[in-house]
């Protein structure tokens, strides 16, 4: 019988494993941000940023980019939002199966979020190209 029971447990722990449900959790986000901008419509799309202007030192800063009909604003987590200026051109200078990140030609700037929301995001930092 406790044979049993550890059967059916690592059944179990193998199928959460496989199933992922976090992921599949960001993904609907993803997907329900990508529509809401598609529709013209505010969305607040998760990335990391290090800018001198808005980070305070050049540090690393987790929070949103509000992206929509407005010009973009950043929202700091836990803060409020601070809309920019123009952004300075971004590069694109690594990516993985997760993210992509940018970076000004001086290294001041670096914006780091999902594959999948970049093209949005650099539109609305008026990036040309995208």
């Amino acid at each position: 019988m406790p044979e049993l029971i550890l059967v059916v447990f690592r059944v179990v722990a193998e199928a959460l494993v496989y199933a992922n449900p976090f992921a599949w959790a960001q993904r609907c986000g993803r997907q329900q941000r990508l529509r809401r901008l598609t529709r013209g419509e505010t969305a607040l799309v998760p990335c990391d940023v290090r800018d001198a202007r808005l980070t305070g030192g050049g540090q690393w800063k987790n929070g949103y980019l509000a992206v929509g009909p407005h010009p973009a604003a950043w929202q700091e987590k836990g803060r409020g939002q601070q809309t920019l200026g123009p952004w300075p051109p971004l590069l694109p200078v690594s990516a993985d199966e997760i993210s992509v990140a940018f970076r000004s030609k001086s290294g001041e700037t670096e914006i780091r979020l999902h594959s999948d929301e970049a093209p949005s995001v650099l539109r609305a930092l008026g990036q040309t190209g995208c």
